[in-house]
């Protein structure tokens, strides 16, 4: 799950609209991100977009395990899924209009399956209770404050 203190995330230019974010974990040292428009073939990594999803996908899944664990329930398996849309705004600028989530948790336990519906229950504004504890989703939802500086 997401850590409370501030964190703070480097990347730098590889070339042309490639950057590399220097992570160094165990599995995964370093992650490139493209923003060229180049055939799938030869793109380095996501894109901005694709990782916006990404990061909504892992915060709603860690959620939703979270509230099954916290009633004693586990799932054999989980798979999900994000689909983005995008639009032009009034300008003619790309936006990310939606994003599109499907979650899908796997158990051969039937009475697992139907106690799943407890985490899935509608609270306000017809949200699941489990998404309520996701702090990537519930901050694109809120709108996210951002604040740009550039350094010469």
């Amino acid at each position: 799950m997401v850590h409370e203190e501030n964190t703070i995330v480097n990347l730098t230019l590889e070339k042309d609209l490639i950057f590399k974010v220097n992570l160094g974990y165990e599995k995964l040292k370093e992650l490139f991100i493209d923003e060229t428009f180049d055939e799938r073939s030869k793109v380095w990594g996501p894109d901005a977009a694709q990782l916006l999803a990404m990061a909504m996908l892992a915060c709603l899944n860690a959620s939703f395990l979270f509230c099954l664990h916290k009633r004693n329930l586990t799932v054999d398996d989980l798979d999900a899924q994000a689909e983005i849309s995008f639009k032009k705004n009034e300008k003619g600028y790309i936006r990310v209009k939606k994003i599109d989530v499907r979650i899908i948790p796997k158990t051969s336990d039937p009475a697992t399956l139907k106690r799943i519906e407890q985490c899935m229950k509608k609270i306000k504004d017809d949200k699941m209770f489990f998404e309520e504890s996701c702090i990537i989703t519930a901050s694109v939802r809120e709108g996210i404050e951002v604040a740009v500086n550039i350094e010469i």
